[in-house]
């Protein structure tokens, strides 16, 4: 891939990125440490643990610094894909867009058929802890599986005409968040994200148009997506 000169590679550029994410957070921990706040960040600094000594200890700075990352990068990217991903889905079923323009209570039926269609989460990684037979065959112990929820998202035996989108389609359970345990704990507010997003954009511009010929995928090992957007307004 040609980069100009002093253009930083995909995965510099990230590093680079996460160090200043990472370095803002330790600010704000700090900053939270001398004045606490009703937020989230405070309520990590203030939990207390039972310690190895029967004695009360509190998270550390890696961890309370690991959770603002986590949380912190997973609401935002599959957020941002989530809702890029479904603004080039309704470009090209224009029919369905023109009836969530006329009629947005539909939105929450069609946040989900979003989420079914093309998810920004399409792969789960697990690591075996003991041999599973599963339609005949064995996943061994101690080995490392993909899940592909995004292909069980189209699986006929769950969703009639899997590949149509279908903004009325009734839908009594998707993975895209998850399962069980493994359940994403932002799933409302991702759900409120993506229908307030689009209850604004196609109240301004019903008819947007999508420039394709630019559209960016973004570079993610796990989350599917577009980095960029472009739209004619």
């Amino acid at each position: 891939m040609h980069r100009e000169p002093g253009e930083l590679d995909a995965s510099e550029r990230h590093r680079r990125l996460g160090a200043e994410l990472s370095a803002t957070f330790n600010d704000l921990i700090d900053a939270r440490r001398k004045q606490p706040q009703d937020d989230l960040i405070s309520a990590l600094l203030a939990v207390e643990l039972e310690g190895e000594d029967g004695n009360p200890t509190h998270l550390s700075r890696q961890e309370v610094l690991g959770f603002c990352m986590l949380l912190g990068n997973a609401g935002h990217e599959t957020t941002a894909r989530l809702i890029c991903n479904s603004a080039v889905t309704l470009a090209r079923h224009p029919d369905q867009r023109s009836e969530l323009a006329d009629d947005p209570s539909l939105l929450s039926d069609a946040v989900e058929e979003f989420l079914r269609y093309d998810p920004p989460s399409q792969v789960q990684g697990r690591w075996s802890t003991r041999p599973v037979e599963l339609h005949g065959a064995t996943i061994p112990e101690d080995v490392r599986v993909l899940l592909l929820t995004g292909a069980a998202q189209r699986d006929p035996r769950e969703y009639d005409e899997p590949d149509r989108f279908d903004i009325r389609r009734s839908i009594k359970r998707h993975l895209s968040f998850g399962f069980g345990q493994h359940l994403c704990l932002g799933k409302s507010l991702v759900r409120q994200e993506c229908r307030v997003a689009f209850e604004e954009l196609l109240a301004r511009f019903p008819d947007c148009e999508i420039d394709e010929a630019n559209l960016v995928w973004a570079h993610n090992n796990n989350v599917q997506g577009y980095a960029k957007v472009p739209m004619r307004l």
